[in-house]
């Protein structure tokens, strides 16, 4: 072993006399450098000409600028380097032909070998550590020379830094084994490089279609860049890295066997004794290599627990799980030292549900029975974010949720091709299987999978996409050509055969709702209105959950949409009887009765604000005048959006006898004032002296929410539309005499 690292030390110091000229370390160094001093210009350009992001969630300065950098740098120049590198490296030798005098030297094949592969992780180590240091360098004087947003954290995150380093490291190891034993094997200077670039650009191709091919050796590096932070469990390293690991071991293996017996029969069949250490050698890398990349479920708990903790600038008191069917109440968490936990008693159907925190933001999320979940939900400004860890890590990922894009609503909306059944059942099809295929993409960084309730879900609601568009299309076909028949192929029959019609898991959806309804009607020609053809349909059904929840949906819709309470009153009367569950009945009541209390024509609750000069302003204030109060507040991304159509047009209709009025739901004052500030005077900025009394009275559970009162105090549309909005002018307009 001693011989053996001195033969190695000995071949080192040959090759890096051979390598002086080469330019491989200031290639490094310059690749090091490139993406943090590019980063710095753009950001003092940025500066120069005034642009400034808002503010958000608090993070680390300096891990956000490493997080910036990763993406071109694992993208492009690490890899770039080590190609180029690679066939550099062994070139000067096949340009010298000193592959053929490697037998006259003396030292052994082994040292050769491995000294030039030394050679080249130093290439990559110098461009790591340089890309690393000057992160730090620019990042720090961009702070020295600009004002840094106060949301942004100074701390030097060194742990993290290093655990980036060690990453990168580790991947480049088994890129370089790759591009190395093809650089030796191949003595033409360019196709390795050809090779090796291409295979690069294999993970940025395949991401445009959603494929990830996670067993690639370069689609590791992109998976630094995507998850800087690493594991999710705090490892210091993720499943990837250990393939790397791994990789690199075949790859050396045999590509120094290879080039040690120059013949690859020779150098792993001849021999018997070669032909069973290679057999072993690969077959336990292999062996290993497939363990690691079986993906793997998370273990299920005793009970069904959701816990988490809470960074914000506001206070938040209480987190709330709704039920995603009918959004009945399931859970109202207390939140303690900014920590909130809460235990079921009942069984939690695998499904999707809502957590609300306070009245600031609503997020989806997929749990079920046994299920523990740990959540780091972050409020600041209008940037909010939830992460999931726990039992449902893979489902709840945000960046991988997934979404169907393609041109075949397009072509439906433009009556393209209705003619041709063919080719809409061939587009269709086509479609549906791709996005079929592409459900299994989504793992978290530990190669952590949904679980099969999950898979099934998302397979379902894959193909009734699909069946909808393929229902769009026969309606459409029916009215265009109704003389004009084809014949439904086998393929189609498959998908419409895909999805139950009476799947209770899937009435959370609204896409599986409407897919539901329109077929239980589609043989229902009578001259009515579709809801009642939808009523009619659901009272026929068969008694149970499935029933109750349909119904639900259907009547809560029925009872939103009404503006009169005489039709309030008479579907209560004539469905509330068929609902069999009581939760459903009360919740239903519930609504029913606050449907009603701010109904048209109902006189509007009163209240008190003042503005910013501390006068107070009652309804009574604006008799005479139509008032629009547009409820908001500044932590409110849409309300933001809103602001400036709410200001147009408090312009546009600055000579009619309508009050604009900006309420503001903020918690502290002092946010009010601040954002208030050198507004306009077109609109009348004001704020409740009682913030809860007034959301309750009515019933503003979200914003933006725009409340339309007529001159004499009377409710016109409690939930107005918004200003941007392309009927805002029309509806408004109706309402002056």
């Amino acid at each position: 072993m001693k011989n053996i690292f001195k033969g190695i030390r000995k071949s080192i110091k040959t090759e890096l006399i051979k390598k002086k000229r080469s330019g491989i370390f200031t290639l490094s160094i310059i690749f090091g450098v490139i993406v943090p001093l590019v980063s710095l210009i753009f950001q003092i350009i940025a500066q120069i000409k005034g642009i400034r992001r808002p503010l958000g969630i608090p993070v680390n300065f300096y891990l956000e600028k490493i997080t910036i950098n990763l993406n071109p740098f694992c993208s492009v120049f690490l890899p770039l380097l080590m190609v180029y590198s690679a066939s550099k490296i062994a070139q000067i030798d096949h340009k010298n032909k000193g592959w053929h005098l490697m037998e006259t030297l003396p030292t052994t094949k082994f040292s050769v070998y491995f000294s030039k592969y030394s050679i080249l992780l130093t290439s990559n180590l110098i461009a790591i550590v340089f890309f690393l240091f000057f992160t730090i360098i620019f990042g720090f004087v961009e702070s020295l020379i600009f004002e840094i947003p106060s949301d942004k954290i100074l701390n030097f995150p060194f742990i993290a830094f290093i655990e980036i380093g060690f990453r990168l490291f580790l991947v480049s190891l088994c890129i370089s084994a790759i591009q190395y034993g093809l650089s030796v094997l191949i003595s033409s200077f360019i196709w390795p490089i050809i090779i090796g670039f291409m295979t690069m650009l294999i993970p940025s191709l395949l991401m445009e279609y959603n494929i990830v091919l996670n067993w690639l050796p370069y689609q590791f590096l992109r998976q630094i860049a995507v998850y800087p932070t690493g594991s999710d469990f705090g490892y210091w390293f993720t499943y990837s890295e250990l393939l790397s690991v791994l990789y690199t071991i075949v790859a050396l293996y045999v590509g120094f066997n290879w080039y040690r017996f120059k013949v690859f029969l020779n150098a792993f069949l001849t021999s018997k004794k070669r032909f069973f250490k290679s057999i072993g050698v690969v077959g336990i890398s292999v062996i290993a290599i497939g363990y690691t990349l079986k993906p793997k479920t998370s273990n299920i708990h005793d009970k069904t627990i959701i816990q988490g903790t809470i960074s914000s600038d506001k206070n938040i008191h209480n987190v709330y799980i709704f039920d995603g069917t009918v959004g009945d109440t399931l859970a109202k968490i207390p939140v303690i030292d900014q920590q909130f936990k809460y235990q079921f008693s009942e069984n939690i159907a695998p499904d999707n549900y809502t957590i609300q925190f306070d009245n600031y933001a609503r997020k989806l999320l997929f749990f079920g029975e046994r299920d523990s979940l740990n959540l780091s939900f972050k409020l600041f400004k209008t940037k909010q974010s939830l992460e999931v860890k726990g039992t449902r890590a893979a489902e709840n990922i945000q960046k991988n949720n997934y979404r169907i894009y393609n041109g075949l609503s397009d072509d439906l909306e433009n009556n393209y091709n209705i003619d041709d059944a063919d080719f809409y059942m061939r587009e269709i099809y086509f479609d549906w299987q791709y996005h079929m295929s592409k459900i299994n993409n989504i793992r978290t960084v530990d190669n952590i999978i949904p679980k099969n309730d999950y898979i099934a879900r998302v397979t379902k609601l894959t193909s009734l996409i699909f069946l909808n568009y393929w229902n769009s299309f026969k309606k459409k076909r029916e009215a265009l050509y109704p003389d004009k028949i084809y014949v439904v192929n086998n393929q189609m029959k498959k998908l419409e055969e895909s999805v139950s019609l009476k799947d209770e898991t899937l009435l959370s959806d609204p896409s599986y709702l409407k897919y539901i309804l329109e077929f239980t009607i589609k043989e229902d020609l009578r001259e009515v209105s579709q809801n009642q053809k939808y009523f009619s349909a659901i009272e026929k059904m068969e008694s149970g959950l499935f029933k109750d929840r349909l119904l639900f949906r259907q009547l809560n819709k029925s009872l939103y949409e009404s503006t009169e309470v005489t039709v309030r009153d008479s579907l209560m009367q004539q469905y509330l009887t068929s609902i069999t569950k009581d939760s459903y009945k009360k919740l239903l009541q519930k609504k029913y009765k606050n449907y009603n209390r701010l109904s048209k024509g109902v006189r509007a609750p009163d209240f008190i604000a003042y503005d910013a000069d501390g006068k107070n302003y009652t309804l009574d204030s604006f008799k005479g005048k139509l008032v629009l109060i547009d409820c908001w507040a500044s932590w409110c991304g849409p309300c933001k959006r809103e602001d400036p159509y709410f200001q147009r047009k408090s312009l546009v209709y600055n000579n009619k006898p309508i009050q604009f009025i900006s309420m503001n739901s903020d918690r502290k004052k002092k946010d009010w004032l601040v954002d208030i500030n050198g507004k306009g005077k077109s609109i009348l900025q004001l704020r409740p002296q009682d913030l809860k009394k007034f959301k309750e009275a009515f019933a503003v559970n979200s914003i933006p929410r725009f409340i339309l009162i007529d001159a004499e105090g009377n409710l016109l549309n409690s939930k107005f539309v918004r200003p941007s909005s392309n009927v805002f002018d029309e509806l408004l307009n109706i309402n002056f005499k």
